[in-house]
């Protein structure tokens, strides 16, 4: 049976200790391990219907919540769930070492969480880097699932940025923890006054070593789960605020078009972790989801490119398709000139920068399908 603490008897032998406010329930945090040994920490909170949330990039179960909008998110998700959710391997109370991160590891640690929580079937969060483990875990085992969410998240890591942006982060982190950790924070909390700028660079370097950080952000970038998307069976959420600055809005869009009837919830911010700074709208609405209804305020789901006319958006699915300016006009009998006027107010329209994004808003809108990788 897993070792049952409270979160303080943990919490002591990893950092500073935190004092639970008189008003604020305490998880149970307990182990579990997976075939390989490795030692797995997870936490639960509330009773009813299970809610299992996927770590990010980097988690930590002690420190994660302890800023006051966090502890807010995690008293909402456990009000009427049994919310569950865990560290990582490599990161927070989990094991430190030996971590080689992999899609099917990152389903294996899933798995045991819930085995050893004994939940057969919980309704799951995938935020950020749980996005493509949870739809991998959907697919594996759908028997398991009674609704998706994903939150800031994506189906494949190089969507988020370029090969050579990923590898200057990486350099940053490794060279110097403290400085990576800040430049992250900045984009992640762009919103945070130097206060949360603080207290999530202090939360990333207290999850993970540099090594550690650095071999997930490589991870990150080369999961790719867009094979296994069109065949979810399972009701499916995905919340994306509009402009957030470390997962583009055109990874939501896709998620959307791949996953059968999805339903795309587009929110006002530019925020990514929403459990940090704007974790109201974004908690609603995977709460009233997951309790089978809509929720009635703030929702921006629109898809993008209604506006398109008949002939942007053939000239937006012949960008997607590798097809240049000159032999876009050759195709439709049109001037280049003509092309180049097109391209550029469904570029404002779509507000997208080149023809990387208009690629990707092609796929969300159904104009292509997904390229193989």
């Amino acid at each position: 049976m897993p070792a049952r603490t409270t979160l303080d008897e943990v919490a002591s032998g990893h950092g500073r200790r935190i004092a639970a406010s008189p008003q604020s329930r305490e998880p149970v945090v307990r182990f579990c391990r997976l075939n390989s040994g490795a030692r797995l920490a997870y936490a639960s909170l509330g009773k009813g219907p299970p809610l299992v949330m996927l770590p990010g990039w980097l988690s930590h179960l002690r420190e994660l919540w302890t800023h006051p909008a966090a502890t807010s998110a995690r008293a909402k998700l456990s009000r009427d769930h049994r919310f569950v959710w865990y560290d990582r391997l490599g990161c927070g109370l989990s094991d430190r070492d030996g971590c080689k991160p992999s899609l099917d590891n990152d389903v294996d640690q899933l798995r045991a969480v819930l085995d050893a929580a004994g939940i057969d079937r919980a309704s799951l969060i995938g935020y950020s880097l749980g996005g493509p483990p949870v739809a991998a875990f959907a697919h594996r085992y759908p028997e398991r699932v009674e609704r998706l969410v994903f939150c800031s998240a994506f189906a494949r890591g190089s969507v988020i940025s370029s090969g050579e942006q990923m590898q200057a982060l990486k350099q940053i982190v490794r060279v110097h923890w403290g400085l990576g950790s800040r430049t992250l924070a900045a984009m992640l909390v762009p919103n945070g006054s130097s206060r949360d700028i603080g207290w999530f660079s202090r939360f990333q370097r207290l999850a993970a070593r540099a090594d550690v950080a650095e071999q997930l952000l490589d991870h990150l970038w080369k999961l790719d789960v867009c094979d296994l998307l069109p065949e979810l069976q399972v009701p499916t959420l995905i919340v994306h605020n509009r402009n957030d600055r470390a997962i583009p809005l055109a990874a939501a869009e896709e998620l959307a078009a791949l996953v059968p009837d999805a339903r795309l919830e587009v929110l006002d911010g530019n925020e990514h972790d929403p459990f940090i700074r704007d974790s109201g709208a974004v908690v609603e609405h995977i709460l009233a989801f997951v309790g089978g209804h809509r929720p009635e305020f703030g929702t921006l789901s629109r898809p993008e490119g209604q506006e398109l006319t008949p002939r942007e958006r053939e000239v937006l699915r012949l960008i997607a398709l590798g097809t240049t300016n000159k032999k876009i006009a050759a195709a439709l009998g049109i001037a280049v000139s003509t092309v180049e006027r097109h391209v550029t107010n469904l570029y404002c329209k779509l507000d997208v920068r080149g023809r990387a994004d208009a690629t990707m808003r092609a796929v969300a809108m159904g104009l292509v399908a997904p390229m193989a990788h």
